[in-house]
């Protein structure tokens, strides 16, 4: 459903990049051609807005008790793990990793990539989440599935391989995902390095997955100090931290998005400051595995950008970016015994203008005037919701997937009144089943 769309008597509620979130209430949004034309107070300012569009037809969407808010931006996600739901839980994390989860890994076939990534952006899409930044293998498979379903993605390149134990660089699987976003995108994928962490590759490689990145002009994705362990062999094995070491080889950069930093130094949340690198906290994934809190109040005070992501569904094991933000504040507030740190409105920015911007879209994230149409609707007439009181709060704080009850992505509904519009689920739940009984 790609036809203009004018949203009417609804409450807007924006992130904006250099003003506090907005709430409009008795709102007016008009969006044709991706992009949003009007928000605003003026039903005449939003029909005009559309009428300018000659020969231009649109509908209404009524918003009566509904909220219109942009789609979440989910900053650390491996979509495919879907198939890994529910089967290496209750684990440490080197455990799980290397004595569940790679093994498995390694007996994927090309179908696991495809309809585990298509399970996790049915559920992310049900759930209000239109963009995800992808650190997983199967660019090429993944970007594909991303493109049909109407998804916008940040999918990683593998930029490398390993054989009889040597590392090399790989620019041919650099290369293969930046002529299909040139040729297929759509507008919908953009580019990051998989740089998995500190610890799995050998010294000697982290200078060449550096360059390379500086090379194509890509961003990095990397998990940071996610655990204690991972500190401690660090240190042991460079004689800094995870940050610091990263750091050494220019892998930190204003397009990096470090994932987890649960155990940083003062020094550490500096140096990723200073280099304007983003953070994506995984709240549900980092108490799930048992690494640790990580310390948001202080990195945001020491002007760390901050976003949000889920995670993997082996480690978490849902997508739900609503309780993603209601814990990462809450938290926050528990682990500094002050209630008034990391507010509704801080992390609903960091899961929606923040997370876009992390995976490349600048244009996305914001309901204003020329701004590309990533959009939720929130019906809140239900227990769960009611009363309203402040949208923000209730957004953060009361709201949750069943509560979404239509998505839009790229101007294009993907979830229109609860039924998904792009993908087919029974096919895709089929598939994975199938999936899950063998590599279990």
């Amino acid at each position: 459903m790609s036809k203009a769309v004018l949203f009417s008597d609804i409450t807007i509620v924006s992130p904006h990049d250099n003003a506090p979130v907005s709430v409009i209430e008795h709102g007016y949004c008009s969006v044709a051609d991706k992009k949003i034309l009007y928000a605003g107070t003026s039903e005449e300012a939003a029909v005009s807005a559309l009428k300018e569009l000659k020969d231009e037809d649109y509908f209404v969407y009524t918003g009566k008790n509904k909220i219109l808010c942009p789609a979440f931006a989910n900053a650390h996600a491996h979509t495919p793990m879907s198939i890994f739901r529910n089967i290496a839980d209750d684990r440490a994390l080197q455990d799980w990793l290397f004595g569940q989860i790679i093994p498995r890994e390694d007996k994927m076939i090309p179908d696991d990539f495809y309809y585990g990534n298509l399970l996790t952006i049915a559920e992310m899409v049900e759930s209000g989440t239109a963009c995800a930044a992808n650190m997983y293998d199967g660019a090429l498979l993944i970007a594909k599935g991303a493109v049909e379903s109407g998804f916008r993605v940040q999918q990683t390149s593998m930029g490398k391989k390993c054989i009889d134990g040597k590392w090399s660089i790989d620019k041919d699987s650099v290369e293969e995902l930046n002529d299909f976003i040139r040729k297929e995108g759509n507008g919908l994928i953009s580019h990051s390095l998989l740089v998995h962490s500190i610890y799995l590759y050998p010294e000697y490689f982290y200078q060449p997955l550096s360059d390379l990145a500086k090379e194509y002009g890509i961003p990095v994705s990397v998990h940071v100090s996610e655990t204690i362990t991972e500190n401690e062999n660090c240190r042991k094995s460079y004689g800094c931290s995870p940050v610091e070491k990263l750091d050494s080889v220019g892998l930190l950069t204003d397009t990096t998005v470090a994932a987890h930093c649960v155990h940083l130094s003062e020094e550490d949340r500096k140096i990723l400051a200073s280099r304007k690198v983003w953070v994506a906290h995984n709240p549900s994934s980092n108490m799930k595995l048992a690494s640790g809190f990580a310390d948001m109040v202080n990195m945001q005070k020491d002007g760390v950008r901050l976003c949000i992501g889920t995670d993997g569904a082996a480690s978490n094991n849902n997508q739900d970016m609503y309780m993603e933000m209601r814990l990462a504040s809450f938290m926050a507030k528990g682990n500094t015994l002050d209630p008034t740190v990391l507010k509704a409105e801080d992390v609903f920015t960091m899961a929606t203008r923040n997370g876009y911007l992390a995976c490349g879209f600048d244009q996305c994230g914001i309901i204003e005037k020329g701004m590309t149409a990533d959009l939720q609707v929130i019906d809140y007439d239900c227990p769960q919701m009611w009363p309203l009181g402040n949208p923000i709060s209730a957004l953060v704080y009361s709201c949750g997937p069943k509560c979404v009850e239509s998505v839009m992505i790229d101007g294009q509904f993907v979830l229109y009144k609860h039924e998904l519009k792009t993908i087919d689920l029974e096919k895709v739940k089929a598939e994975t089943k199938k999936t899950m009984e063998r590599l279990k």
